[in-house]
């Protein structure tokens, strides 16, 4: 079951350095529209991906792979948000965000 992130507008250097133990568990759950649909493009390389949200939770150098990023909780009871990017030749191709 997905649902609708807030509409937290998304910066940059608060999503590099969120961590769970921070106090705003749900922050990137609540700027991922703002991201999706503002900063993210399909095209982008994999470099300017890392640039703008820093490191993925898991990272790989296929020439098709999907890299991931935790969200922490998304306001669904105890479901936890993940970002998944899928990359072809180093350029973005999918974005796909999941709640469960």
């Amino acid at each position: 079951m997905l649902t609708a992130c807030t509409d937290k507008k998304f910066d940059s250097e608060q999503w590099k350095s969120w961590t769970e133990k921070n106090g705003e568990f749900a922050l990137r759950w609540d700027m991922c529209v703002d991201l999706i649909d503002n900063y993210l493009s399909i095209g982008m390389s994999k470099e300017d991906v890392v640039d703008l949200i820093g490191m993925p939770y898991t990272d790989c150098d296929y020439p098709k792979c999907d890299i991931r990023y935790g969200m922490g909780p998304c306001r669904s009871g105890i479901n936890y948000g993940t970002l998944y990017l899928t990359f072809v030749d180093n350029k973005l191709v999918k974005i796909y965000k999941y709640c469960g």
